[in-house]
């Protein structure tokens, strides 16, 4: 599987007390990262930035859900940096051949 990036640093959201707290997970491989700007929205003609991430079976340990916090590249912050990107859709592709198993996010 094709990767261009040494690896993620993933902060599952979760909440105590109504307020969140952030567990720190990265990636154990190297991942695909691509950044994209879409269509321009009709409101406010600012371009939507999205990234695609593309994470092999075998280099990740915690499967992301939708508002976790990810960020490119293995950091050591116990909290996500202002410049996180929240996780909007995850696809968990992980059957079929071993080769080929992955899981997909979509950031935003």
């Amino acid at each position: 599987m094709f990767t261009n990036c040494e690896g993620c640093t993933i902060y599952e959201k979760t909440v105590v007390n109504r307020a969140p707290v952030y567990i720190r997970h990265t990636t154990t491989g190297p991942i695909y990262w691509q950044p994209d700007e879409g269509q321009m929205d009709g409101k406010d003609k600012k371009p939507q930035k999205k990234v695609f991430v593309n994470m092999p079976a075998t280099s990740v340990d915690y499967v992301p859900k939708v508002d976790d916090r990810v960020v490119c590249g293995i950091i050591n912050d116990t909290a996500p940096p202002l410049d996180a990107l929240t996780v909007d859709d995850v696809k968990d592709l992980r059957y079929g051949s071993p080769r080929v198993q992955h899981i997909e996010m979509i950031l935003c």
